[in-house]
């Protein structure tokens, strides 16, 4: 390795240096002069860029009583090598003698000067001052050579971020989810947290897209590095089922793995069975997480219990904690219903909202809300059959349950999907019948076969307003 002189303070931090207004000690005194570490061994943390992680000071060394100024020069190379390479600066005259370095500027520093060096792992190095005495009767002196072992580290990513429609946070860059980092292995990350059904990756930057780590092409355990669009395929990782999940990552080994601490979900059929509901209802367990049962509807008013049967005693279910009716209790697993010491009250006949949560142990009875969006699609609307172009109807401001759309109409078929399916296999509001005429006080039924559409057989601008609560539909034509 060619030796280096440094001219400039670039590398080396802060060198106390001459100033125009720095007075010059004259009398130097008669102490040898003397290398001090404030260490003899260094690891550098990345973490701690900024903190100091060596300072080197010196004496004065002597002018014997001349009064001639001294001038310094610093040396430091790879133990054994005899100063041959390395560091090699020439300070000049000071009485600042120190030369202090960050734990960035001390990894830096040696990665310039010693490229080879091992990172996260110790090198011996070793340094002396040499001082000049400008009156040539004074010899010169060079210290006694100090050692000192330093380890610079290997840059890393210090933050890890989750992001995606599975995240809590969704896409939103600016508020990706940050994971926890390990102290003591800085290259691990873990974090845990619901997820939903969606798609993950792995930003190294609050409000940015790169980098990032994505999904190896064929390991899905495996990871790699994205700096720009071009060093590899924007891969997600999918998570098909919502839940509870442990998210580890390590960063050296580019690996991740997503475990689901949910475990099995209890029951895969559950009712309300008793006076609320006397042709036992079954609860839908969605499709997005499976520990959750959704019921929105007609409720009678009366005692009600959640049974895995249909029958009301004899087999396992739920019961309230503590007797309540609407809101949210917390439930309690019973091996017979029929031995059940407490048991939701329906307070009058009505349409509600029932949600089952069989992770967090709650049951949520509310006013009914039936659906959150409707879309209108067919020939006959603005977007025809396409996904990508469907158009929403709009949701009434002081009645959820209430959407409507005004607007132009084709002549052809319509229906109203419930939910965004590009397979067609999610639910819909269909027709009653197959080529079913449109009328200002219709009927309409929810699921997917059979596929019975309404036809618009004349063109124009019209109104639908489609009420889920009350299950009617209108047609108006402008």
């Amino acid at each position: 390795m060619k030796a280096k002189t440094i001219i400039g303070m670039t590398l080396l931090a802060s060198v106390g240096l001459v100033g125009c207004e720095e007075e010059i000690v004259l009398d130097k005194g008669e102490s040898p002069l003397m290398i001090n570490l404030s260490a003899d061994s260094v690891r550098c943390d990345q973490r701690s860029d900024a903190q100091e992680a060596l300072q080197i000071t010196w004496t004065s060394g002597t002018n014997q009583g001349t009064g001639a100024a001294i001038s310094y020069f610093f040396e430091m190379d790879v133990k054994g090598d005899n100063f041959e390479n390395g560091i090699k600066y020439n300070i000049g005259k000071t009485d600042s003698r120190v030369i202090s370095f960050t734990n960035k500027e001390l990894t830096d520093t040696l990665l310039h000067y010693f490229p080879t060096i091992p990172l996260e792992q110790y090198t011996d190095f070793e340094m002396r001052v040499t001082a000049t005495v400008a009156d040539p009767t004074v010899p010169m002196q060079v210290s006694p050579v100090k050692e000192v072992r330093i380890a610079p580290y290997k840059w890393r990513v210090l933050n890890l971020y989750i992001i995606g429609d599975a995240t809590p946070n969704g896409w939103d860059n600016q508020l990706a989810t940050i994971m926890s980092s390990d102290y003591d292995n800085i290259a691990h990350f873990t974090w845990q947290g619901m997820l939903k059904k969606g798609e993950i990756k792995f930003n190294a930057q609050l409000g940015d897209w790169y980098p990032c780590y994505v999904r190896d092409n064929d390991d899905p355990t495996r990871m790699h590095y994205r700096e720009k669009e071009e060093d590899y395929p924007d891969n997600k990782w999918v998570i098909e089922e919502a839940g509870n999940y442990l998210i580890d990552v390590n960063l050296d080994l580019l690996t991740v793995s997503f475990t689901n601490l949910d475990g099995e979900v209890p029951f895969s059929t559950l009712y309300l069975v008793g006076e609320a509901a006397p042709s036992a209802i079954k609860l839908e367990q969605s499709s997005d997480d499976s520990f959750i049962f959704i019921y929105n509807g007609a409720l009678s008013a009366g005692n009600m219990l959640i049974s895995s049967t249909t029958a009301t005693s004899g087999c396992a279910g739920y019961q309230p904690l503590d007797n309540n009716g609407l809101g949210t209790t917390t439930i309690q697993l019973v091996d017979d219903i029929g031995t059940a010491s407490k048991q939701w009250n329906i307070p009058a006949a009505n349409k509600y909202s029932v949600t089952l949560d069989l992770r967090g142990n709650t049951l949520e009875i509310g006013n009914y809300v039936g659906y959150e969006h409707v879309w209108i699609m067919g020939s006959a609307a603005p977007g025809g059959w396409s996904w990508d172009n469907i158009t929403e109807m709009q949701r009434n401001s002081s009645n959820p349950n209430v959407f409507t759309y005004e607007g132009y109409l084709s002549e052809g078929e319509l229906k109203f999907p419930l939910e965004i399916d590009h397979s067609f296999g999610g639910d819909f509001i269909l027709a009653p019948q197959a080529n079913c005429p449109i009328s200002e006080n219709g009927s309409y039924v929810i699921g997917n076969q059979p596929d019975n559409k309404w036809i618009i057989s004349e063109a124009g601008n019209y109104r639908i307003t489609i009420d889920v609560e009350n299950e009617t539909i209108s047609f108006v034509k402008l």
